[in-house]
């Protein structure tokens, strides 16, 4: 297949370079310093204790995915308005777009800016980082599930993706019910996300202890309660699975995490800020989510 990567941070560039290494080609839209080392060095790839440097085509010019026949979309929510708009012209009328971003607002965003294209909803559990700029570490799982969300004549390449994902080595698998595996990513973000990135603690020992984990289960809750709300089938059993998983994790920095240790505008507004202003609309309180919205927003300002 020919796959594009639009937004090759960590996430994108990990899978970028295993589908790569399985034969496919693969073409990456990139920024900055990571571009500039991807242009002259490569993309070195460290998984599992492999090194793997691979030469790659990258380039930030959004033309070089223009014979796609699948993009993964891999950028931040903060930077994905910008992304749709900066591929607005320049992809296959036939493509099919994988939203693999945090939160549950991707897929209905990429829909309206492609309303004639094929669109899949995925999430991504996975733990990577950029080490430097053209070195990507891959720290902890990368499975990948992803459903269909919008018909188009990209349909086609949903299944051959889906293949080929599974031939590079992802763990992958189709969701009948997008949305609800949406909700259920997001559980797990609004609970340990925002704590790890306040107390700088792997998500794992937040889940271990008992005070840390309150905290944790109370945002997972008012986000099952404005689920239910809203329609989507999620409960308690959802938060003990999150919880159970977490334990046996690694010692794996969040997203939100890195972000705020780098200066990054992190993605709370989409996570715990979605749910806040869900419940109100919905008028179901969140004040735990409000309170850690308020402590991220306030570890932002005093960068």
């Amino acid at each position: 297949m020919k796959v594009g990567i639009a937004g090759a941070g960590a996430v994108g560039c990990h899978y970028g370079s295993l589908l790569q290494q399985a034969g496919n080609e693969v073409r990456f839209l990139a920024r900055g310093a990571h571009l500039a080392a991807l242009r002259s060095d490569g993309l070195l790839h460290v998984s599992n204790g492999t090194e793997t440097r691979l030469a790659v085509q990258a380039s930030d010019k959004p033309a070089l995915l223009a014979d796609a026949d699948a993009l993964l979309l891999t950028g931040k929510m903060t930077d994905f308005p910008d992304l749709l708009a900066t591929l607005a012209t320049h992809i296959r009328d036939d493509a099919l777009l994988l939203t693999l971003q945090n939160g549950v607002a991707a897929p209905d965003l990429t829909s309206t800016a492609f309303p004639e294209h094929a669109v899949a909803a995925g999430t991504a559990f996975i733990g990577a980082r950029i080490e430097r700029p053209g070195v990507v570490v891959h720290s902890a799982a990368g499975g990948i599930r992803m459903g269909y969300w919008q018909a188009g004549p990209g349909e086609r390449y949903f299944q051959p993706l889906l293949s080929a994902l599974h031939d590079a080595g992802v763990p992958v698998r189709e969701e009948a019910d997008p949305k609800l595996m949406l909700w259920r990513k997001l559980l797990w973000n609004v609970g340990f996300n925002p704590i790890t990135a306040i107390t700088r603690c792997f998500a794992r020992d937040m889940a271990a202890e008992a005070a840390t984990l309150q905290l944790v289960t109370g945002a997972m809750r008012e986000a099952v309660a404005v689920a239910q709300a809203a329609g989507v089938a999620m409960d308690e059993e959802d938060i003990a699975k999150h919880v159970q998983v977490t334990l046996q994790m690694g010692p794996v920095k969040t997203s939100m995490w890195q972000d705020v240790e780098h200066g990054r505008p992190t993605e709370i507004d989409f996570l715990n800020g979605f749910v806040v202003r869900q419940g109100e609309s919905l008028g179901v309180p969140t004040p735990v989510n409000s309170m850690l919205s308020a402590l991220v927003h306030a570890i932002e300002g005093g960068r």
